[in-house]
């Protein structure tokens, strides 16, 4: 939904969300079934975001995937047009310093979710901007991945991010380019 359409529904939780699933007969060979639709209610909290905020969360993103301490906590101080953290180099310090424990053997078994609420700590704690788009984009992402934990336990969400990150490159920049070229004046 971030990712490719750049819409995020700030107010994920199950009653706004229904599943469609068309009863159409199969075909012959039984090969073309309908694909389920979601639909999303009371959508009064949605945002797009910009595209140098799409960068900047992609960077994030990639840096939390990596376990890459240093680049998420640059990443997360770009995630305002005007930041004001009074000590930079200590709350980048403090990332580092959480993500080499989530390397551990012991913070391995920490959730994702836990991770971004102990990350939003250091947001808090240093006085780090966000702008309002990135916090929904934060807000929704733990509640999926609270969701994610809660319908499938063995599912491996850092795995997952990985693979669409990284993947992702050169189909994101295509895309980016023919969107661009549909709604260009």
């Amino acid at each position: 939904m971030l990712l490719v359409d750049n819409f995020i529904h700030a107010d994920m939780h199950p009653g706004n969300i229904l599943v469609r699933v068309a009863k159409s007969k199969l075909s012959p060979i039984g090969l073309f079934k309908s694909r389920p639709h979601v639909i999303f209610l009371d959508v009064g909290l949605t945002t797009e975001l910009s595209k140098m905020e799409r960068e900047n969360l992609l960077k994030f993103f990639k840096a939390v995937a990596l376990q890459d301490g240093r680049s998420a906590a640059e990443s997360t101080l770009r995630l305002s047009r005007r930041q004001n953290c009074p000590d930079p180099i200590s709350f980048t310090e403090e990332v580092e310093k959480s993500f080499e424990f989530w390397r551990s053997t012991e913070g391995e078994r920490v959730s994702t979710a836990d991770r971004i609420q102990k990350l939003l700590e250091h947001v808090r704690f240093h006085r780090v901007n966000l702008d309002g788009n990135v916090c929904a984009v934060m807000v929704t992402t733990l509640v999926l991945e609270g969701w994610q934990r809660k319908l499938d336990p063995e599912y491996d969400v850092m795995h997952t991010l990985q693979t669409l990150l990284f993947k992702k490159d050169d189909w994101a920049e295509s895309m980016s380019r023919a969107i661009e070229g549909v709604v260009a004046p």
